[in-house]
């Protein structure tokens, strides 16, 4: 039995303040000040910070979820300062959750505990979570709402592994946070299957799908690196720009090979590059030349590569309204280059080999200005390389 630290009777109060600091029904609060309804009586009628969004306004919303996301952060901050050992930590965060879906102030019903568990990971497992938010965001990004409270749902599980081999917890506590995970995935039920019907108009889009495959390219650095080292993974990534670089050759001279090419590759394929070469070519060549440079400058650089690309793609297409490049906008601009500093600095300090920031910000620089000159430049080939590049030169 881990000890806790305290006494039964500090141990008791600590459990009982979590409750009560989960059970200030915060976005219902906001929501009756803002639009006087009742959110248990409205839309979703989920007493949540997406109901009180939809029903109250933004402001509410934005203040609801504030006031949830902190709740069992709260919890374990007083947890913390009453000497409980960290082991504990994630029980007083699914008691604050608990708080949240069962208010005593509103008769037991509450939200789901998404919004109020967002503090526990981020206290918990602080590097996993910003990772987790990087992933989270370019799906709502991608998706909308479609599918996208399904995988994040799904992908809290493997948060909570990565932190358990890094030794970022221990098995009480990794126990207690899957335990709270399990919750929040049986609580939320109905959002599961509204996330799967909501996927439905996205992925009739080719831009959706062809984002989503792209996003196969994370693989080389969150998977193939950490599972076989650098030499493996940079056999993986170039032996990919190689058969990438073979299939274009071969089907320019054997048109089968080019049919048969068309249909596997049309749900995601743009309609010109069924005679020129596509954009996933492109890119995973591109890739294979970064790979060749220093590790991490090749791992980040496939990272600034995958998410840079898409979010400047994802974010001028919604948001983009002052152009400064053809077809390239401010917004997407400054969004790759959010996005590129971003993952790679949360990146490098989760595989514990940091690279200086100055080098880091040279290389989202380089990514960003490629992107936008894309049209010339081509950015799927040529991205990953120049950022690799000028990280590798400036940290010489």
């Amino acid at each position: 039995m881990v000890r806790t630290g305290v006494s039964f009777t500090e141990f008791f109060v600590a459990v009982v303040v979590s409750y009560l600091i989960g059970s200030i029904p915060w976005s219902y609060i906001f929501a009756r000040l803002f639009s006087g309804k009742d959110l248990r009586k409205v839309g979703s009628k989920n007493v949540g910070a997406t109901n009180a969004w939809n029903e109250a306004g933004p402001l509410a919303g934005i203040l609801g979820f504030s006031g949830d996301s902190t709740k069992s952060l709260f919890a374990i901050l007083f947890a913390y300062a009453l000497g409980i050992s960290k082991s504990w930590w994630p029980l007083f965060a699914l008691i604050a959750i608990l708080g949240h879906s069962f208010p005593i102030w509103l008769n037991g019903k509450g939200g789901v505990g998404l919004a109020a568990a967002v503090g526990a990971f981020v206290a918990l497992f602080p590097l996993e979570s910003a990772a987790f938010g990087i992933l989270g965001g370019t799906l709502w990004l991608t998706l909308d709402k479609g599918l996208t409270f399904a995988i994040v749902s799904v992908m809290w599980p493997f948060v909570i592994l990565i932190g358990y081999f890094r030794g970022t917890i221990d098995s009480l506590g990794a126990a207690l946070t899957v335990i709270m995970a399990i919750w929040l995935i049986i609580r939320g039920l109905d959002n599961l299957k509204r996330s799967y019907s909501y996927a439905r108009e996205p992925l009739r889009s080719t831009f959706v799908r062809r984002k989503l495959l792209r996003y196969m390219g994370l693989l080389f650095p969150t998977l193939a690196y950490p599972l076989w080292g650098p030499v493996v993974f940079r056999y993986i990534v170039v032996i990919s720009g190689l058969i990438a670089l073979t299939l274009e050759i071969a089907r320019r001279y054997w048109k089968g090979l080019n049919n048969v090419l068309r249909k596997a590759f049309r749900p995601v394929g743009k309609s010109e590059e069924a005679f020129k070469v596509s954009g996933t070519s492109y890119f995973l060549i591109g890739s294979a030349i970064a790979s060749l440079f220093p590790v991490p400058y090749s791992l980040i650089a496939i990272l600034m590569l995958t998410l840079g690309d898409s979010w400047a793609a994802m974010v001028g297409k919604r948001w983009g309204k002052h152009m400064w490049l053809s077809g390239k906008s401010l917004e997407g601009s400054l969004a790759c280059l959010f996005i590129c500093l971003a993952s790679g600095a949360v990146y490098m300090n989760l595989i514990s080999m940091e690279i200086s920031y100055l080098a880091l910000l040279v290389g989202a620089l380089a990514a960003t200005l490629v992107e936008g000159f894309g049209n010339w430049l081509n950015d799927n080939l040529t991205m990953a390389p120049t950022s690799a590049f000028f990280m590798w030169l400036i940290s010489l």
